[in-house]
């Protein structure tokens, strides 16, 4: 989809960070935009923004988790504009603490936002999309944390970000010769608020908690939104299977696999010294 101006792109957690940066950038880009977040004042406040740039551009507050949520966002989508072209499914969460102290809690909400909500998301949309006579192009948030995993203290969210990309790419192989194209993106450290999840969890999810989040001196390269969000679209424009703005982390990724290779090694040797003592 090599042509933004005019396209309609619809944004889920677009209240803040990522999202709103990327929907700064689709309004710079000529697009008609359908956003969403779960806090409907600062949505709101982003449309705005978008509007001031030119752009059409509604409001919606949606929790992703709600499929009915996002099945009204798609109904007003396409009542306004009578297409989607772009799909991000962005929002996302995050907690932190050891793997096996996480409460049971702690994996629902993380899998309810950041699986079900791009599930969701795929659901009210493609179907859609398929009927829609203009292109097509999905984008699924996931992370640097779903290509490979770390002792970082996030293992409910890297699990979940792993679950994101294994979805995607099956999706991107089912939808492929329908011409609607798929996206994963895998950003790999932002300067955004995500690690402060908790302070929008819902009480559905057991609301706010205490929760000291990292400084953001403390990440590793953490990059501007704003700086993120044209690599995203150009990726898009593309139709990557993976969006990768964040090149300089590569190593995470060459190590990862290095040891997962050298594992591949060991079983096959392990396999021919059972063979030749059998």
């Amino acid at each position: 989809m090599e042509q933004l101006a005019g396209r309609v792109a619809v944004i889920t957690g677009a209240g803040r960070g990522g999202g709103r940066a990327l929907t700064l950038e689709c309004a710079r880009e000529g697009m008609r935009l359908a956003i969403a977040d779960l806090d409907g004042d600062r949505i709101e406040q982003v449309a705005g923004e978008a509007r001031a740039l030119g752009a059409e551009a509604f409001a919606m507050a949606v929790d992703v988790s709600e499929r009915d949520d996002i099945e009204a966002l798609a109904e007003r989508t396409y009542a306004e504009y009578g297409e989607a072209n772009l799909l991000l499914n962005h929002a996302g969460v995050s907690v932190r603490g050891p793997t096996v102290d996480a409460s049971e809690i702690d994996w629902e909400w993380t899998f309810a936002v950041n699986l079900r909500g791009v599930l969701n998301g795929i659901r009210a949309f493609v179907p859609r999309m398929r009927e829609q006579e203009g292109p097509a192009q999905i984008v699924n948030t996931a992370s640097l944390s779903g290509l490979v995993a770390r002792a970082n203290e996030h293992g409910v969210y890297t699990a979940s970000k792993h679950a994101v990309v294994g979805m995607t790419n099956v999706l991107r192989d089912e939808l492929a010769p329908e011409g609607i194209g798929v996206s994963c993106w895998c950003p790999g450290g932002m300067a955004t608020n995500q690690t402060n999840s908790n302070e929008y969890r819902p009480e559905k999810f057991g609301g706010y908690y205490e929760f000291a989040a990292p400084s953001l001196g403390k990440l590793p390269n953490p990059m501007q939104p704003e700086d993120v969000a044209p690599r995203v679209l150009a990726g898009a424009r593309e139709n990557r299977r993976y969006i990768i703005t964040h090149p300089h982390r590569i190593s995470d990724v060459t190590d990862y696999y290095d040891r997962m290779f050298a594992d591949y090694e060991a079983g096959a040797r392990i396999a021919d010294e059972l063979t030749s003592g059998a």
